[in-house]
């Protein structure tokens, strides 16, 4: 059974991004360094936040924290 968490891990590993209302998380490849970068990105005018991540389950942790404070 796959969990919300692995569908969005798939996407971000084929290059995808995922929204939520004012959030984003998305995959940015990085030619000159030859890796992946994760950018988690908040437009809500309470949590304004954007930041690039190499790990992708500590981007997704920050995505989801962002997303229960938003609901």
């Amino acid at each position: 059974m796959t969990t919300h968490r692995d569908k969005i891990r798939g996407k971000l590993e084929n290059g995808g991004y995922e929204d939520y209302k004012s959030i984003s998380i998305s995959a940015i490849e990085r030619p000159m360094l030859s890796k992946v970068s994760y950018q988690v990105h908040c437009d809500h005018y309470k949590n304004k936040f954007s930041k690039l991540y190499n790990d992708v389950e500590e981007a997704m942790d920050k995505f989801f924290d962002l997303r229960k404070r938003i609901r």
